[in-house]
């Protein structure tokens, strides 16, 4: 089950550069295991997934923070409504 971290209002609210309930979740021992040797910092990976109502601000704190936490490797994966498609690009069978 999901965990809720801090809503987007809360975190536009904050003006820090990190949001710190997701630094600690990220940095539980559980995630992290043992200590991480600085060699493996850099392999260490993350996707945020987040759609076009995503503020800029609040998704740039979300990155800041996953780099904090000693993630290398962030990815970004959007959401995208089906469009559809356009009567002319259909061809019959």
């Amino acid at each position: 089950m999901p965990e809720r971290i801090a809503s987007v209002a809360e975190i536009r609210a904050n003006d820090a550069t990190l949001i710190e309930p997701l630094r600690a979740a990220l940095k539980r021992p559980m995630l992290v295991g043992t200590e991480i040797a600085e060699r493996d910092l850099a392999t260490r990976e993350i996707t945020v997934l987040g759609d076009k109502s995503l503020p800029y601000d609040v998704l740039k704190k979300v990155m800041a923070t996953c780099t904090d936490a000693d993630y290398g490797k962030i990815s970004l994966a959007v959401l995208q409504k089906e469009k559809p498609v356009e009567a002319s690009r259909l061809k019959p069978v």
